[in-house]
């Protein structure tokens, strides 16, 4: 799809459409879709539209076949009326009044999931805008109002920041517990070497999926052993990087075989993690102790208890899902910012504020 926008838009337009019947593009009536051809020999045959947006020139959309060759045949011929090729991020900076829906724009080409994209959408649609326009009118008569709404946008910033990225998700465990299985059963299909030989897993591999409408990187690692094998002592760095890194770890334990030193040793490194008993479909050796503060009991092999632990993964990554038309702050220097904006306020610098907010909104990049 490309778009032709200012002035004269419409007229160039009109020299290299060539209409299937009917009048000519330029005496359409805005809104009216035309079929038609552009281009050199026969063409490629497109859907021209009149857009008439309140405050803007007309512009004319072109919906094309893709491909390089078709798109090419329509833009060597605007070219050649002088048109000027220019990108999608010129054009939403010549018609957003804010930057920071420009940058939801821009970020919404890359949402992986329709959850996420419509986060970003509601950005997109003024949003964050209308947030920030309340809290420059209320920091001189309710400051202590400013100051809670900035407190809920730093918050649901944390959700805001993974909107692109998505979440880590580490997986950790001596060997041979069922990682890479797990791994497997949450991708859906065989993404790492399943093998009964303990340390196969080397290397950092990893899947990209979503979890009720959350982008997730999974990355499955080496077991967590002392090893004197040079390579898999190399993995075990890299699995341990790959933990500290992670947003959740989850520690996965053999349910089937008795708890070794290893496992215990895991379980004080781990405090924080989310313990998963797989092989639940084996006759159990131990039972979870009543201090672990929350366990899911799986089997990777059958599939049993996988869906219990999706939603516990999809709480534990976002506790609690802002509104999808709520302000959310997006990008790590939005949310650095509005902390520094929260700061200023608190000490009563109310024209620094207002500087800082004015930047965010408008000159941020």
């Amino acid at each position: 799809m490309l778009r032709v926008w200012g002035e004269g838009a419409v007229g160039a337009v009109n020299e290299v459409f060539r209409p299937i019947r009917g009048v000519s593009l330029s005496k359409s009536p805005s809104g009216r879709p035309r079929v038609g051809r552009v281009g050199r020999g026969i063409g490629d045959e497109v859907v021209a539209l009149i857009l008439d947006e309140p405050g803007q020139t007309l512009e004319v959309e072109i919906q094309c076949h893709g491909g390089p060759a078709a798109v090419g045949l329509v833009i060597d011929s605007l070219e050649r009326v002088g048109v000027r090729w220019r990108s999608a991020d010129d054009w939403l900076a010549d018609h957003q009044s804010s930057r920071l829906k420009w940058l939801a724009h821009h970020d919404l080409v890359h949402a992986e999931t329709d959850r996420t994209a419509r986060y970003l959408l509601a950005q997109a649609q003024g949003a964050l805008d209308e947030a920030i326009e309340t809290i420059r009118n209320q920091m001189g008569n309710t400051p202590s109002e400013a100051i809670r709404r900035l407190d809920r946008l730093i918050q649901v910033a944390e959700v805001g920041l993974h909107l692109v990225s998505g979440w880590r998700i580490a997986l950790a465990g001596r060997p041979n517990v069922g990682k890479s299985r797990l791994l497997n059963a949450l991708a859906g299909y065989g993404r790492a070497i399943v093998s009964p030989t303990p340390g196969t897993t080397r290397d950092v591999v990893t899947a990209r999926i979503a979890i009720e409408g959350w982008p997730v990187e999974v990355s499955d690692t080496a077991g967590l052993r002392e090893t004197h094998d040079p390579i898999e002592a190399g993995g075990v760095v890299l699995a341990r990087s790959r933990h500290e890194g992670a947003d959740l770890v989850l520690l996965i334990l053999d349910q089937s075989e008795p708890l070794s030193e290893s496992d215990r040793a895991l379980l004080s490194e781990y405090e924080s993690s989310l313990i998963v008993c797989n092989k639940s479909d084996l006759t159990a050796a131990w039972e979870p102790e009543p201090s672990w503060k929350e366990v899911q009991r799986i089997s990777a092999e059958r599939g049993d208890g996988l869906e219990s632990l999706v939603a516990t993964l999809s709480r534990r990554i976002v506790p609690t899902p802002p509104d999808v038309e709520e302000a959310i702050p997006f990008r790590a220097e939005q949310r650095e910012q509005l902390i520094e904006i929260r700061r200023l306020l608190q000490e009563g610098s109310l024209d620094d504020a207002r500087k800082k907010l004015d930047w965010l909104q408008y000159e941020a990049t």
